[in-house]
Order: C-alpha cells, then sequence, then structure tokens
C-alpha cells in the first residue's frame, strides 16, 4: 500500500510542477490548473517524444546521448518532465 501512495505522491508532485512553471520560458509547463487541455496536451507530447527517442535509440552515440541517458528518458512515465 505504501508503494501506490508513493507513487501517488510522486505523481501529484509532478502534475504540481507541470502546471506552475511558465510556459513563456519555454519549458513546455502549465502557469495554472485552469487548463487541463493543456496539461493533456503537454502528457501527449511527451508519450510521442519518448516513443520517437525509443525508436531512434540505436543513433544516440551520433547526437551526444548516452544509451543509459536515452534508457532514462524513455523510462519514465509520461506525466514526469
Amino acid at each position: 500500500m505504501s508503494n501506490i501512495l508513493s507513487g501517488m505522491s510522486g505523481f501529484s508532485r509532478n502534475v504540481g510542477l507541470d502546471l506552475n512553471q511558465n510556459p513563456s520560458r519555454g519549458e513546455g509547463r502549465i502557469d495554472s490548473w485552469r487548463n487541463p487541455i493543456r496539461l493533456l496536451m503537454v502528457w501527449d507530447e511527451r508519450l510521442r517524444f519518448r516513443a520517437q527517442l525509443a525508436q531512434m535509440a540505436e543513433h544516440a552515440p551520433e547526437v551526444g546521448l548516452s544509451q543509459a541517458q536515452v534508457d532514462a528518458e524513455i523510462s519514465k512515465p509520461f506525466w514526469r518532465g
């Protein structure tokens, strides 16, 4: 049970980060809870980016990424920035 609560706490913290940062700084974050559509769009963008990164993983050294960096990014849940 504590693992579930711990996971929910992390989820809640990351959603809070997404919603409280200023998008004008180019961070892809949302500035308030009043825009749940934007939150869903950010999450969708992360899912797509990580899927593309997973497909291109064998080219990671060509763009200056290690395999460990690629693996760390694609293993993140969609709500983690």
